[in-house]
C-alpha cells in the first residue's frame, strides 16, 4: 500500500468516529472592481496531520496558538469578521483564481460590512446560508428534529473542538487546490486567461479541482513549498506562446518573481521576430517609456543581456583573467664597468682616469 493510499484511509477511519476535521479555513473568492474589493467569503475543512505531514509551513502555522503568518487570523465563533477587505491590502489585484463579480440588481444589493462566521452567515462552497430560507423550516422537519432529540441518549453529546482561521491573501480556489494537494499529491492547473480558451471550474468531487498556475506559484512560493513552486512554473511557462507572453510580461506578478520574469523574457526572445511580437512588441515598449510598468527596465535589460550572450558571446562571457606570474626575486643591478688597460704590441704606462674636478668661477 502507498504512503498516499495509507493516508486517506487512515483519513477515512478518522471520519468515523468524528476526528476528521481539525481547522476550517475561510477564504475570500470574489473580486469586486466596482468596490475595489475582495469579498464572499467561503469555507474548506481539514485535517491538520494531513496537512501537517507534507508541508512545514502547515506544521508550524497549525502548532501555534497564535499563527505566525500575518495574513492569517484566527478567530472564534461569533466574533466579528470582515466581509470584505481591499484589494491593496488582498496583495494580488489580478489574482486568476478570485470570480468576478456579477452585475447585481437593486433586488440582491445587501448592506453588510460585517459577517458573523457561524452556520448561518458563512457561504460554503458557493451556497449561502440565507435567513429567509432558515426561516422556512417546515413543520414536518421541526418535529422530526424533536422527535430525534426525544430519543437521543442520556449520555454527554460530544462536542468536537474546530479552529476557524480566515486567511486574507489568497483567493478561495487556490487554497482548495493546495488542499487537495497535500491530500492527495494531485494538482490541476487551469489555461492562463491570457490564453484564447475560457476556463471552466471543475466541481465534480471525482476530480482535482483547477486553479490558476501563477495564484498556485505566488503561493508555492509563500509557504516555501519547492517542488509545487517547480510544478506550477512548469505550466506557466506551457502557457507562454507569442500570443500571450507580451501581456503576461505586463502583469504584476512578474515584477515580484524574477524567475517568472526570466522565463517569460527567454519565451519573448524565442518569438522576438515573429509576426506578433513585431506588431505588439512597441506598445509594450511605449508603456515602459511612459513609465505604466515598474519592471519595464528590468524587461528590457533582460532582454539585453540575452541578445549580448546569442550575438557577441565573446563580449558578454569574457574570458576569466590570467593568474599574474609568481613574484620572483629582483635581478640585481650589474656592478659598474671598471677600465682596463688596452691590450696590444704597444706599451703605455697606463694610469686610472682621475674623476673631473667641478670648477667654479668667480
Amino acid at each position: 500500500m502507498s504512503s498516499n493510499q495509507a493516508r486517506i484511509n487512515a483519513l477515512l477511519r478518522k471520519s468515523l468516529i468524528g476526528e476528521l476535521l481539525d481547522t476550517q479555513f475561510y477564504l475570500f473568492s470574489v473580486r469586486s472592481k466596482r468596490q475595489g474589493n475582495v469579498t464572499n467569503l467561503q469555507a474548506l475543512f481539514a485535517n491538520d496531520e494531513a496537512l501537517t505531514v507534507g508541508s512545514e509551513y502547515f506544521s508550524s502555522l497549525l502548532s501555534e496558538t497564535t499563527p505566525n503568518d500575518s495574513t492569517v487570523v484566527e478567530f472564534q465563533d461569533y466574533h466579528a469578521c470582515e466581509a470584505a477587505i481591499s484589494l491593496d491590502e488582498y496583495g494580488y489585484v489580478s489574482d486568476s483564481d478570485l470570480d468576478e463579480e456579477e452585475e447585481e440588481t437593486d433586488e440582491t444589493v445587501q448592506d453588510s460590512k460585517w459577517l458573523h462566521p457561524s452556520w448561518h452567515s458563512i457561504t460554503t462552497l458557493g451556497r449561502p446560508f440565507e435567513d429567509e430560507k432558515c426561516a422556512e423550516v417546515s413543520a414536518e422537519r421541526a418535529s422530526r428534529t424533536a422527535s430525534i432529540k426525544d430519543s437521543a441518549t442520556k449520555g454527554a453529546q460530544r462536542i468536537i473542538p474546530s479552529r476557524r482561521v480566515l486567511v486574507t491573501d489568497t483567493a478561495f480556489n487556490t487554497w482548495q487546490a493546495l488542499l487537495d494537494y497535500l491530500y492527495t499529491d494531485e494538482i490541476v492547473f487551469a489555461p492562463l486567461r491570457s490564453q484564447a480558451s475560457k476556463s471552466v471550474r471543475c466541481r465534480s468531487l471525482g476530480e482535482a479541482p483547477p486553479c490558476s498556475p501563477k495564484s498556485m506559484y505566488r503561493l508555492a512560493c509563500k509557504i516555501k513549498h519547492e517542488k509545487l513552486q517547480a510544478k506550477a512554473l512548469a505550466a506557466i511557462r506551457s502557457s507562454l506562446t507569442e500570443h500571450n507572453v507580451l501581456q503576461e510580461l505586463s502583469s504584476s506578478l512578474t515584477s515580484k518573481f524574477p524567475a517568472i520574469l526570466e522565463m517569460e523574457v527567454e519565451i519573448l526572445f524565442q518569438n522576438i521576430v515573429t509576426p506578433t511580437i513585431m506588431k505588439d512588441f512597441p506598445t509594450l515598449i511605449q508603456r515602459i517609456a511612459s513609465a505604466n510598468l515598474p519592471h519595464g527596465a528590468d524587461i528590457l535589460t533582460k532582454l539585453h543581456e540575452k541578445m549580448l550572450r546569442h550575438h557577441y558571446p565573446r563580449i558578454s562571457s569574457p574570458a576569466p583573467a590570467s593568474a599574474p606570474a609568481p613574484a620572483s626575486a629582483p635581478t640585481p643591478a650589474p656592478a659598474p664597468e671598471k677600465c682596463s688597460p688596452p691590450s696590444g704590441p704597444f706599451k703605455f704606462n697606463w694610469e686610472e682616469p682621475q674623476k673631473p674636478v667641478a670648477m667654479s668661477w668667480k
